[in-house]
């Protein structure tokens, strides 16, 4: 006979939202709306290209939404992706930090932070960050994007022992060296006297002749 106890709590079910959650999440849903009616990708500029007003837009909701009720996460966010759309790294960063100081689990906050700090050098920072992405993300279709870039991270500090675990268990999570083939620091890391032999013996071994003479 199962436990008075037990079926109450079976009964309970999942708990509902706060009143707080309902706001911010529904306004997520029209931040994110000005976000993407407003920005897309630019096959010629290689990035996000976005109609005049359109970033400003995000920022400004974004900080009246946390004036007049309280700071949020994820809205947080999208002001940091506001601001990486319109070129502002610095301004992203401290949105980011932000977001994560609100909310440590937001994985895509984690993720992008990384991106910034890694382009900007400072690869202590970005290891940080996308170890957190490594241990939060472990989907199925997304769940090598911590160790790639962790590689990456590796590849910079020509680290080649811990460029080929991370790459391993990237690999091990679905990662195909389709997602690097010709791109420039992969080009570079081939070229690496410390990085490369380790990366054509895994190309070797996980890719075919195509991919490793478009890193040539």
């Amino acid at each position: 006979m199962t436990p008075a106890w037990l079926v109450g709590v079976a009964l309970a079910g999942p708990a509902l939202p706060t009143y707080e959650q309902v706001l911010a999440r529904d306004a997520w849903r029209s931040i994110n709306g000005t976000l993407e009616s407003g920005c897309a990708w630019n096959p010629a500029l290689q990035g996000v290209a976005c109609v005049d007003g359109a970033t400003d837009a995000v920022v400004s909701q974004v900080d009246a939404f946390a004036a007049a009720l309280f700071p949020d996460g994820p809205l947080e966010y999208l002001a940091g992706l506001a601001e990486k759309y319109r070129g502002d790294d610095a301004a992203a960063e401290v949105r980011y930090r932000r977001a994560l100081a609100l909310d440590p689990t937001l994985v895509e906050a984690w993720y992008d932070l990384g991106e910034i700090l890694l382009a900007a050098g400072r690869t202590e920072e970005a290891r940080l960050a996308f170890t957190e992405v490594a241990a939060r993300n472990t989907a199925l279709d997304t769940g090598w994007l911590g160790p790639w870039r962790l590689a990456e991270v590796a590849a910079q500090a020509h680290d080649a022992a811990a460029f080929e675990s991370h790459l391993q268990e990237a690999l091990r999570r679905g990662f195909t060296f389709r997602h690097v083939a010709g791109l420039p620091n992969w080009k570079t890391f081939y070229a690496d006297p410390a990085i490369g032999p380790t990366l054509r013996a895994l190309l070797a071994v996980y890719a075919d002749p195509g991919i490793e003479a478009s890193l040539r």
